[in-house]
């Protein structure tokens, strides 16, 4: 009983809407209503600038990471049988696309995934950071960096688990991943759409006194 207890936990944990917070008590602002009126670090960037956006970047990447830094490296919950540590990252992705503080309507989840692949698989979130950045550099285009490392660490993740450890393959790893990465590229559909109109927007920061 106690492991579905921590999913909901984890999934109010993830809906703390960052964005909106720190728009409201630093800029005095609420960012629904600039850009795309998404609660992503994205957004965060193009509305309040570079540091509201970095924090916000780092708040959706712990929010999610820390569930799983804490089930993993500390001894706080090992009489408790709980799920996989990666299941409780992932509901707390859950909880940033869909918060039910912001009455459903989060984030794209990018920034929480890469979080809870951080704290559970940091080898593949390490070879991945690279190539979101060059994609982005390359195309300054988000949607399309955030896609490309999405199905990137599906497929790397798979790709380790059968190569390296079939025997012991963490399916619950694989699982997970692929419904995250599922989750991620929905929630993009819009900017797929702009891209292939050739309308969506490129990154670039707007400076806000």
């Amino acid at each position: 009983m106690i492991k579905y207890l921590f999913l909901i936990i984890a999934y109010l944990i993830g809906s703390i809407p960052f964005s909106y917070i720190l728009g409201k008590y630093i800029k005095k602002d609420d960012i629904r209503k600039h850009g795309s009126g998404n609660l992503g670090a994205t957004n965060a960037f193009r509305v309040f600038g570079a540091i509201v956006g970095i924090s916000v970047m780092l708040l959706d990447t712990l929010k999610s990471g820390l569930i799983i830094l804490i089930l993993e490296h500390t001894s706080w919950f090992e009489a408790i049988d709980l799920f996989p540590s990666i299941v409780y990252g992932a509901i707390a992705v859950l909880g940033h696309v869909f918060p039910i503080w912001m009455k459903f309507k989060g984030g794209k989840g990018v920034a929480s995934a890469f979080g809870a692949l951080l704290f559970y698989y940091p080898l593949v979130a390490l070879i991945l950071l690279p190539v979101f950045i060059i994609t982005i550099v390359l195309t300054k285009y988000v949607s399309l960096g955030s896609t490309i490392v999405t199905i990137c660490a599906f497929l790397l993740g798979l790709g380790l688990h059968l190569f390296t450890n079939i025997e012991q393959m963490d399916l619950t790893f694989v699982v997970t991943t692929g419904l995250m990465m599922v989750l991620i590229i929905f929630k993009h559909r819009t900017n797929y759409r702009r891209l292939l109109d050739g309308n969506e927007n490129k990154i670039k920061l707007r400076k806000k006194s």
